[in-house]
């Protein structure tokens, strides 16, 4: 019996420890205010608006990235601005969406809560053909506002754990993009 009791102690804390327990309901403010956000990036995305796109992005984090680079925010912004303009002009996005419906609440040690939101871009890529890119998004609250991050690449990851520490030991899916047809 003792044994059996050690298990359920051990599955509790890993249960705990890897964020499936569920997480604290949100308010009904940051639910509005996350689908808010979420809507606004969703508009962005497909009006090419790259500049309310990085908008989305934590300041902390353009803040981390702009003192490593040695510039200043607001050049990073624009950087960031023309980095996504160059790159998705060689890309066609034909579809996308985040699926706040399935999205994973979670909760941090702090309790502070997360969400990690499905999301596909279906795009053409020219000579490289259709691809489908399904990954997470990473909804975060920063001094009460909603931004998002991508999760599927680890240098993203690396970057958000060094602004934001209390997301060291989260696990992210890493995504998958594969052909279309």
């Amino acid at each position: 019996m003792r044994g059996i009791a050690r298990l359920i102690v051990m599955a509790l804390a890993f249960a705990f420890a890897s964020g499936i327990v569920a997480a604290r309901p949100l308010t009904d403010s940051e639910r509005s205010s996350l689908a808010d956000t979420v809507a606004t990036f969703d508009t962005a995305m497909r009006g090419a608006d790259y500049a309310a796109v990085s908008k989305t992005i934590p300041p902390k984090v353009l803040g981390y990235i702009a003192d490593k680079g040695g510039v200043d925010v607001a050049k990073l912004r624009e950087m960031v601005i023309e980095q996504m303009t160059k790159a998705l002009a060689e890309v066609k996005i034909e579809a996308f969406s985040m699926d706040l419906a399935n999205a994973e609440y979670r909760e941090l040690q702090t309790g502070e809560p997360y969400v990690l939101i499905p999301t596909e871009t279906d795009m053409d890529a020219g000579e490289q053909g259709r691809l489908k890119a399904t990954s997470q998004t990473l909804a975060l609250l920063d001094d009460g506002k909603w931004y998002l991050l991508r999760v599927n690449e680890q240098q993203q990851v690396e970057i958000m754990r060094q602004v934001y520490p209390q997301f060291v030991g989260v696990e992210f899916d890493g995504g998958s993009v594969e052909a279309l047809k």
